[in-house]
Formats: C-alpha cells, structure tokens, sequence
C-alpha cells in the first residue's frame, strides 16, 4: 500500500482502489485514495469531465464494470507480480512482470513532476459526495449495509465477500477508513461457490476473527460449509442480504424482457429456504435487522444476522444514489 500511495502523492494522481487491493483501507497515507470510482464513472457529470490520459493498474482490474467500460479508450500501463495478462479491454501497451513494489518506489523517487492539484481535487471531492447521496435513500438498502461493513469489526477483522452483489456493493460504497480490515473475494469462474467454505477455510488459515458477507443464495448454495465450520470450532460472523433469489440478474436487461414467469423460475431462483433455521442447524444465533446501522452493530458478534430486501426496490435504490449524485454534481457545475 505504502508504495502504490507515494507514487500517487509524487505524481498527483488519484487512486481507484479496489477493496480487496489492501489501499482502500489501512493506516497507510490514504489521502489520494478515491473509494467510489464505481460510482463516480456511472454519472455523465463526472465522466464527461474527468477521463484520464492514462492508467497505470496494478494487479487485476477492478471488478467495477462501469470503470472498465469508461476507461477503455485509455491506454494502460499494468505492473502484475505473476505476469498475468489479464485484459478485458485489451488496452494495455505494456506489461511488466514482477515485483510491484521496488519498481513504484523507483517512479515515486524518479518522477516528480509538478502535480496538477485541480485534478486531483476534484476526483476527491467528488469522492466526498458519494456518502451524502447515498444516505438520502431510503432503507433497506443492501448498498447502505455494503457501505458500513467494518464499521463494529475489530480491527484485525478478515471479511469474505461473496461474488455477485456483496463485492460489488462494497467496491462501490465502502468508504475508504484507517482501520486495517482485510478483504478476501472469489473472483472469476467460480461464482458463489462455496463461499462459507471459503470464508471458514480464511479463518482456520489465519486465526483472525472471520466474517463473511453474501446473498441469500450463495449462502444456501454452501449450507454444508455451515455444517462443516461448526465442525471445526469455526464462529462466523455472517451477514446475508436476502433479496429472495439472485438479485444482480434484476440489474440485466434479461430481468426485463424475459417471460416474468420463467425468469422467476431459472434466472432469479428465489428460494423458500427459512435461514433462522439453517442458522439452528450451524449452531449460530440468528438476528433479523432493517437498516445499515442494525446490520453493522449486530455483524460485531458471531451469528447469521439477515438483512431482508426486495429485488426491484434495491434496483431502484442503486438508480436513485446516481440520481442524487448527478444532480448534485450538476448543481456544483453550475455554480
């Protein structure tokens, strides 16, 4: 982190850091980290202003869609300590293999250009904007929930992020912080496979306190992996964000012009498991909750703590943050 983050302050440049990468969060210099770049490139008031001339990523790309989309016209630069290729946008001009690290501290001493603090100010203080915008939606919202994760955990905490929404609500609202959380992901082919498995297995690797954040039906999907923490002493702290079924197919163009019937049946999968009694089964103590701030404080002890939700009126609460934030943005603009 320390080497990502004085490189940016030697150029000037913004951050984009991806939870996971170990930048957003931490005691590090984090005053160049900008959290809600999936946000931020989702508004045209902000995009159309503020594209880069290039990028230079380290390690894997975010799994922010609408970053990637937006900076596909720019060329990048990737450093990658296992010399992957990975490329979606086919945009990077070069690649260098190695060891990150000595080679950003070697830019950070070699480069020292004179920083252009507009730019830079600007990316932050739209940044700043985010949380305001969210907190005008109403509850309950998996977003807002996302957004105060690590709010109660201690801070040798290790959180697992399930695949479909809980990575991406927490790369898009988790505000950057001090305290040194862990984020672990699944990322690629494996989807929601096993990701109380996987979070278990982290806290037996680790001895860390272990929590795990995931929707309804991965959770289901690994109900063994329940049976199998309790069989290895293993207290998770599991938050669930039941929107009945698969929630991010209501975000795809699928949701809309499918036959309502058969999209309820194959593509959402809504479930009539009863999670207070899977939780019975696992031995954890099951807690329901209706706001960010009941899941936050009830995610500090051990247990399944669930977070109930509708589909379509978190669709809708996604589309009302942009809203908020475009017209404050414009406001701003105006001025």
């Amino acid at each position: 982190a320390d080497a990502v983050t004085e490189l940016a302050r030697a150029l000037g440049w913004p951050v984009l850091a991806d939870p996971v990468s170990g930048v957003r969060c931490g005691p590090h210099d984090r005053a160049n980290v900008v959290a809600h770049y999936d946000v931020l490139a989702r508004v045209d008031a902000f995009t159309a202003r503020h594209r880069p001339e290039l990028v230079l990523r380290v390690g894997e790309p975010p799994v922010s869609q609408s970053l990637r989309c937006w900076l596909e016209p720019v060329p990048q630069l990737v450093l990658d300590p296992h010399g992957t290729w990975h490329d979606p946008s086919r945009r990077a001009e070069r690649l260098v293999a190695g060891d990150p690290e000595p080679l950003l501290a070697a830019l950070a001493e070699s480069c020292r250009p004179a920083p252009d603090p507009a730019w830079l100010d600007a990316w932050r203080a739209a940044d700043a904007l985010v949380p305001g915008a969210l907190a005008a939606v109403g509850e309950p919202f998996e977003g807002a929930a996302a957004s105060v994760i690590g709010a109660a955990l201690p801070d040798d905490a290790l959180v697992w992020l399930s695949y479909s929404m809980p990575v991406r609500d927490v790369e898009a609202y988790l505000a950057s912080s001090p305290k040194p959380l862990t984020f672990l992901a699944g990322h690629g082919a494996n989807g929601i496979d096993g990701v109380v498995s996987s979070a278990a297995g982290a806290a037996i690797a680790t001895g860390r306190p272990t929590c795990l954040l995931t929707g309804d039906v991965a959770l289901v999907h690994d109900a063994g992996g329940l049976m199998a923490a309790r069989r290895a002493g293993i207290e998770l702290r599991i938050l669930c964000l039941n929107n009945h079924g698969g929630g991010i197919f209501d975000f795809l163009p699928v949701a809309r012009h499918a036959d309502a019937a058969m999209y309820e049946r194959h593509i959402a999968t809504p479930h009539r498991t009863d999670l207070s009694q899977l939780a019975t089964l696992a031995g954890l103590e099951h807690r329901v909750v209706a706001t960010a701030g009941e899941a936050a404080a009830a995610f500090a002890s051990p247990g399944l703590v669930e977070l109930r939700t509708e589909r379509a009126a978190n669709v809708a609460a996604h589309g009302a943050v942009l809203d908020n934030l475009a017209a404050t943005l414009s406001r701003q603009q105006r001025q």
